[in-house]
């Protein structure tokens, strides 16, 4: 794992490994589930290479370093009353990888996170450092911004960022009915929304953020934390269900699982859940339980509070877990596409967006699978990057942003192979639910899997054609890293040389 601290280090290390024909695989803070940015043979990380090196106050642009990581970015730009115009669910990302590999937040106005960048420098085997900006070679940027590390490495960025603002969040349930009767006024009206839809249970969290000139705090709760006693209300449906569970399991297996029933009242909500699946991991009712005791903690849970963006727009994910979220196109905010018809649903869908969730949990609640909450559902506008998912060329294009989890809340290496079994099943799962929409489903490039079985592979590199321009892509590849250094077996397998 080579680490240059200077520009000029990075330039020559990328020269010399070209020489050479060595591997030099991008890797930012490697927190992709899928593992993306990781290569055996050889990898190159710039967090030492982590500094502001500019801010135009007046343009509301940073030059930064692409080591910075996006918590680090988040402190320097406060003096300057300077913050990024959305954020992923959490800021431990290195910047570099931020943007190749399509991070996103929510809203149906704001794009992703890629689309930021308006120049950037890309250190490449064959042609060395180049410059690329949206003024002088906008076509260009927007083929390399995504470039999942596969044309170099991103050295600099230069970032279009927004005023510092507080946003008032606003959690509170709704059912499957009400969020078809809502779903187009709440998507138009928030600037921030997601949705966490909990199988089994008719229940949906729904989370929106609003820019507020309010001071942080809770709203309508005196401005403090909650009372010791208020959390206790919310946690209690999760810990007594954790406690019933935990006094029927056998003193051997509570002992293998590190349970004690002395210690969930000091638990918070994601350690109970990850304690609540902790046994019975699997099985369809014990999970159905675990959900419909979290249905109970967000209806306690609801409630107004004011932060600043950058905390606001963040939230817990909880423990180790296995995620696969993909993306589609749902049409204008004026003119959501409508849902495919279907008869057999229970509750009527407004749109695409709704109706793709309402049928991966009709079909999850009807074959029994056992799938924990959340479903979360997140939106963005259009990217104008060639390989994102949100890729599109009319910007006013919104996508949806859906992800399912299994979590793996135990050590025990013959209970996670059986919850990684059920993860490939539950893939395959949401696939031939999207493969149902026109545009189909694709994949955020954290979470992509490549398939071993090589008739399974040749179809997703036909679905991943279907989608991206493979052509662009390895012709960019070609001239750029002529000896494939920069990409890994991933890329290779979803983008091959020998095939356009």
């Amino acid at each position: 794992l080579y680490q240059p601290e200077t520009l000029e280090e990075l330039e020559r290390l990328v020269r010399d490994c070209h020489e050479r024909g060595l591997k030099l695989r991008p890797v930012g803070a490697g927190i992709s589930p899928n593992g993306i940015a990781f290569e055996d043979q050889g990898m190159v990380n710039l967090s030492k290479m982590n500094n502001v090196l500019h801010v135009d106050e007046d343009k509301m642009q940073v030059r930064v370093q692409a080591g910075m990581r996006v918590s680090e970015l988040v402190d320097a730009l406060k003096p300057y009353g300077l913050t990024l115009p959305n954020y992923a669910s959490i800021k431990e990302q290195e910047i570099g990888g931020f943007v190749s590999a399509g991070a996103h937040g929510t809203g149906a106005y704001i794009p992703p996170l890629d689309d930021t960048v308006i120049a950037m420098h890309l250190v490449t085997p064959a042609r060395g450092g180049m410059e690329i900006s949206r003024k002088d070679q906008p076509q260009l940027l927007d083929a390399l911004k995504v470039g999942l590390g596969a044309f170099g490495v991103v050295a600099e960025v230069t970032l279009q960022l927004v005023k510092a603002h507080n946003l008032e969040e606003h959690t509170f349930t709704a059912t499957r009915a009400q969020i078809c009767a809502n779903h187009k006024k709440w998507l138009k009206n928030n600037k921030h929304i997601r949705y966490m839809w909990l199988p089994y249970t008719d229940t949906v969290v729904v989370v929106t953020n609003n820019p507020t000139a309010k001071a942080p705090g809770v709203v309508g709760g005196g401005g403090g934390e909650l009372t010791e006693e208020e959390e206790d209300r919310r946690l209690k449906p999760m810990h007594d269900l954790l406690i019933e569970g935990i006094n029927k399991c056998p003193p051997q297996m509570r002992e293998k699982l590190g349970l004690d029933a002395s210690l969930v009242g000091s638990l918070n909500f994601a350690e109970a859940r990850d304690w609540l699946l902790k046994f019975n991991t699997l099985d369809t009712q014990h999970v159905r339980r675990a959900n419909q005791a979290e249905a109970e903690f967000w209806k306690n849970s609801e409630g107004r509070v004011v932060g600043d963006s950058s905390e606001m727009l963040q939230f817990d994910c909880g423990g180790e877990q296995l995620v696969f979220e993909v993306c589609f196109p749902t049409g204008k905010l004026d003119s959501l596409t409508p849902a495919i018809e279907r008869k057999e649903r229970k509750v009527k869908p407004p749109s695409t967006d709704v109706g793709f969730v309402i049928d991966l949990l009709e079909h999850i609640e009807s074959t029994g699978f056992p799938a924990p909450s959340p479903i979360e559902q997140r939106w963005t506008r259009a990217s104008q990057s060639r390989m994102s998912p949100a890729a599109s060329g009319s910007i006013n294009d919104v996508f949806s942003w859906v992800g399912v989890i299994m979590y793996l809340p135990v050590s025990d290496p013959t209970i996670r192979t059986g919850i990684q079994s059920k993860f490939r099943d539950y893939t395959k799962l949401v696939r031939e639910v999207g493969s149902r929409l026109p545009s189909d489903i694709y994949p955020h490039w954290g979470k992509i899997e490549m398939p071993r079985d090589a008739e399974a592979l040749k179809a997703d590199q036909g679905w991943l054609s279907r989608r991206y321009p493979v052509g662009l892509f390895n012709s960019l590849r070609r001239e750029l890293d002529p000896k494939n250094i920069c990409a890994n077996d991933l890329i290779n397998k979803a983008f091959p040389l020998d095939r356009e």
